[in-house]
């Protein structure tokens, strides 16, 4: 979007009555921009998704989960979730391990090579939000990390 357009949005849309827009749009267009941006050099680079990035990002932090804590962890369905866990299951990201638990169940592990590949992705990923939030000082950065955290454990009921 060109800033001229953006400009005339805030001053055509934006009235009193609508003030809220001018949070929840600033918010959207970044969110499309980063998504974006990072979505392409994750493809390009390393031809994963960013559904395949965020579950290798789950299973970074915890290591092994079942497929429903897995499926809690992210935004998806669960249909969804066994589509992603085949593909990063063909590349030999994860695998399916039986449980200890319940034996007709597998839980999801994390292999080394998609360890290996998370943190490549992260280290690309965070310069690409480094350069985009570059423009905001330390103090600003953390009112807005506060803010939006706020804002999304809101969401969060």
């Amino acid at each position: 979007m060109k800033k001229e357009y953006l400009d005339d949005l805030y001053e055509s849309t934006l009235k009193e009555e609508n003030s809220v827009l001018a949070l929840s749009l600033p918010i959207a267009l970044l969110y499309k921009y980063i998504f974006n941006k990072n979505a392409h050099l994750l493809q390009t680079n390393y031809d994963l998704t960013h559904s395949e990035i965020d579950v290798l990002a789950v299973l970074s932090s915890y290591k092994i989960m079942t497929p429903t804590d897995l499926y809690e962890a992210t935004i998806f369905s669960s249909g969804g979730m066994t589509k992603i866990l085949k593909k990063l299951e063909q590349k030999q990201f994860i695998s399916r391990v039986p449980s200890n638990k319940d034996k007709r169940s597998k839980l999801v592990k994390l292999e080394p090579k998609g360890e290996e590949i998370f943190q490549l992705c992260l280290v690309n990923v965070l310069r690409i939000d480094n350069e985009i939030f570059s423009i905001l000082d330390e103090k600003e950065k953390k009112s807005l990390e506060k803010i939006l955290k706020k804002l999304v454990y809101s969401t969060l009921k």
